[in-house]
């Protein structure tokens, strides 16, 4: 018999790690797996990304999550010690003149906090930055860069002798049993046993489930540049400020000046590609007009990373559920659906792990230790793994009474 406070993680990148931590912060006992030598090697490994919210006019609830999630993350970076980052401040540049009127507008709108963001026109967005820009935009004074490894080492000391990790180790498949879950390896070599198995490994979660439920899953390539430096006027000041538009760029205190990133939805190939540099270089140029000029992009090196989503862009956070008899399917919902006892996911981050991480996080570990939930029940539902396989029931209902 196991204690019922131990669990399984498949995945040490920053979904892996995060829950790891949060749990071991409650007493339990995290067993830990990760394919790679270290954790943070696939999608979690650029030197550095973004911390800033999503904002969408009609606050819908992709944004109150995100901006819950955003908030979240900045009090526990400020609490964590050995991570590197800095709230340096995030100017989300607008597209063009008609899209900053709707930046503009989304702000009246929603009446947020200064705190959290303001609208910097063409002129203000200049000044604070000290460098020519196109357009003006959203600015977020405590958003920023951080390294994404340093987050993963220092909650992995912070779960300390409650985390036990192995690396170097790919988990083949997994068994359900009287007591929980097993994992063995590709050789059947039983790997570990605990009541809770988490699954927060990307895109190979799919491969392990025990049952057909459509996670719908996405690939998405992206493609970091290294530049060892801005191009333009040496009159101008150093950049300080990560600046945003359809790619983003991080200042030299971050450790990396780093543009990018290619978006390749259904993309798993990690070679580099040099349209991928000179893309980047496209995107610098939009940022900050005349920085790109004399760059040669074959002379540029940079990293791939495969972000996993979901079709919806939000993550799937929650237990997994079981598959429905054709009697139940009529009156199923989110609410009554069946679970598999003990398996949980924690999955389709995308680009946005940094924001999403440490609060789903949170959310999972209060789920598994029965206590209250620090997000609304709406927004819950909204990152329920299940949400996809009762749409998928829904559909096919209205396509048997078609039939009839």
């Amino acid at each position: 018999m196991h204690s019922k406070h131990k669990a399984l993680v498949i995945g040490a990148g920053l979904a892996g790690v995060a829950i790891s931590e949060r749990l071991a912060k409650r007493g339990w006992q995290v067993d830990l797996y990760e394919r790679n030598a270290a954790p943070a090697q696939e999608a979690s490994g650029n030197p550095s990304g973004v911390l800033l919210p999503l904002l969408t006019r009609d606050d819908a609830p992709a944004a109150r999550l995100s901006r819950a999630c955003y908030l979240y993350a900045l009090r526990r970076l400020t609490e964590l010690p050995g991570v590197r980052w800095s709230p340096c401040g995030v100017l989300h540049i607008a597209r063009d003149a008609e899209h900053e009127l709707l930046q503009c507008a989304t702000l009246n709108d929603l009446n947020l906090p200064v705190k959290l963001v303001s609208f910097l026109n063409h002129a203000a967005a200049e000044a604070q930055i000290g460098r020519p820009l196109a357009h003006g935009g959203w600015w977020f004074p405590e958003g920023g860069w951080v390294d994404p490894v340093s987050l993963c080492n220092a909650l992995l000391a912070l779960g300390g002798e409650r985390i036990e990790t192995h690396y170097s180790v790919t988990v083949a498949r997994l068994e359900q049993t009287i007591d929980g879950w097993q994992i063995f390896d590709s050789a059947d070599n039983l790997l570990g046993s605990a009541p809770h198995l988490i699954l927060a490994n990307a895109q190979a979660a799919q491969a392990l489930l025990p049952c057909p439920v459509p996670l719908t899953l996405l690939p998405i390539r992206g493609q970091i540049s290294y530049l060892e430096k801005l191009a333009g006027n040496d009159n101008h000041p150093p950049l300080r400020h990560v600046l945003c538009r359809s790619g983003y760029l991080t200042p030299p205190e971050s450790g990396a000046i780093c543009i990018g990133a290619s978006f390749d939805s259904g993309d798993s190939d990690l070679q580099s590609r040099l349209s991928d540099h000179e893309g980047n270089l496209q995107r610098l140029e939009e940022l900050l007009p005349g920085a790109a000029l004399g760059i040669d992009a074959r002379s540029l090196t940079g990293r791939v990373g495969i972000r996993s989503t979901a079709r919806d862009r939000v993550p799937l956070v929650g237990t997994l559920p079981a598959p429905l008899s054709a009697k139940d399917m009529e009156q199923a919902t989110l609410a009554t659906m069946p679970r598999i006892p003990g398996l949980h996911v924690l999955l389709g981050l995308g680009a946005r792990g940094l924001v999403w991480a440490p609060l789903v996080a949170e959310l999972l570990a209060s789920q598994l230790a029965g206590e209250p939930l620090p997000l609304e029940p709406a927004l819950v539902k909204r990152i329920d793994p299940a949400r996809f396989y009762l749409q998928a029931l829904r559909r096919k209902n209205v396509s048997n009474s078609a039939d009839l």
